[in-house]
């Protein structure tokens, strides 16, 4: 059990450099606006219905209680009695510090681990094997209609050179991720010699005088994840019911951007929202440092409505509305989840 105070250090924060970064994007995102005819995309905002946006809101909610429940399956298969609440919790905290820690998801996932190792008291690697299959279950519905919305893209438009060289780009960077992480799973002895070889070299040169045994950690919990991946892979039933919920969350994610070209009484190919809604959400993850790369995604989403033939004012219009619910209010929800969780504790 790790002690209170490196239990506090572990966990992800939102720093001033975060901050600093928000402004910046939020400047960005002025600038994008004010360059987008911004009264005619206010107009259109404004007239839309307020009906369907609610089931955009409503759509991405239930997404999340799906995706709660696909994670718990895995909780439930190895023992770790995390109550459904608990789980619910730490999911909106980890969305909050996934928009705004940009670290490819990564910071989300370590507050999830961080969240269940202090609610259960159990071990590292087995509450790690369980967030890193579920990032696996939940990767195939996203990898799998990302290549056939990519494939869509350049087969129905005619998308200028560079723009095609960036979707066939991102679809073959997400397969190799997908490959990476089922290489994970089936040899986890691999990874396991790369970080220990790393964990030795750290504690040489950055902790020569207090080594803080980093190789008999990670060994320990590396122990414990490679079991837990045992248990779950012989459990099939679990994995597959928690990969039918990850596809249910998947379809409720997406049709966010249905419900909004809804609301704006605009017809648009499902096909297309899902290909501009795995750009979008690839974009977002990129970890260079913007929280929820405020400004980019709206300027590369309502670009490529644009060239898919949308008019400019319903594109940037949509587009705004989709990050409204997938981001702001996420966030928004994610940080209140978090502030009563710290003030709880």
């Amino acid at each position: 059990m790790v002690s209170r105070s490196a239990s506090a250090e572990s966990r992800p924060k939102f720093t001033r450099k975060h901050a600093i970064l928000l402004f910046v994007g939020l400047i960005i995102l002025a600038i994008f606006m004010l360059l987008s005819d911004f009264v005619s995309t206010l107009e259109v905002i404004l007239l839309s219905d307020k009906t369907n946006f609610f089931l955009g809101f409503l759509s991405m909610f239930i997404g999340v209680i799906f995706y709660t429940i696909s994670w718990s399956i895995l909780l439930k298969s190895s023992n770790i009695k995390l109550k459904f609440t608990k789980a619910f919790e730490s999911v909106w905290i980890s969305v909050f510090f996934n928009v705004m820690v940009p670290t490819a998801s990564i910071s989300g996932e370590v507050f999830r681990i961080w969240y269940t190792v202090k609610e259960t008291n159990s071990g590292y690697g087995s509450v790690a094997a369980t967030v890193f299959i579920h990032r696996i279950l939940c990767f195939i519905p996203f990898m799998l209609g990302s290549i056939l919305g990519f494939i869509y893209f350049l087969i129905a438009y005619n998308l200028p050179a560079y723009l095609s060289s960036i979707l066939i780009f991102v679809s073959t960077l997400i397969s190799f991720a997908f490959l990476l992480l089922t290489m994970l799973w089936f040899k986890p002895k691999i990874t396991m010699k790369i970080a220990l070889k790393i964990a030795g070299a750290l504690e040489k040169i950055v902790y020569k005088k207090n080594p803080l045994r980093l190789k008999e950690f990670l060994q320990k919990a590396f122990e414990e994840f490679e079991n837990s991946l045992k248990i779950l892979g012989y459990n099939r039933y679990s994995l597959l019911l928690s990969l039918i919920f990850a596809i249910f969350f998947w379809l409720f994610d997406v049709a966010v951007a249905y419900f909004v070209f809804q609301s704006l009484n605009y017809q648009i190919p499902f096909i297309l929202i899902v290909a501009v809604y795995t750009i979008g959400i690839t974009v977002q993850i990129i970890p260079v440092g913007v929280p929820g790369m405020v400004g980019i995604v709206e300027t590369i989403m309502s670009g490529l409505y644009t060239l898919a033939g949308i008019p400019l004012n319903i594109s940037v219009a949509a587009t705004m509305m989709i990050r409204i619910i997938m981001m702001w209010i996420e966030a928004l929800i994610g940080g209140l989840a978090f502030a009563l969780y710290a003030r709880r504790t």
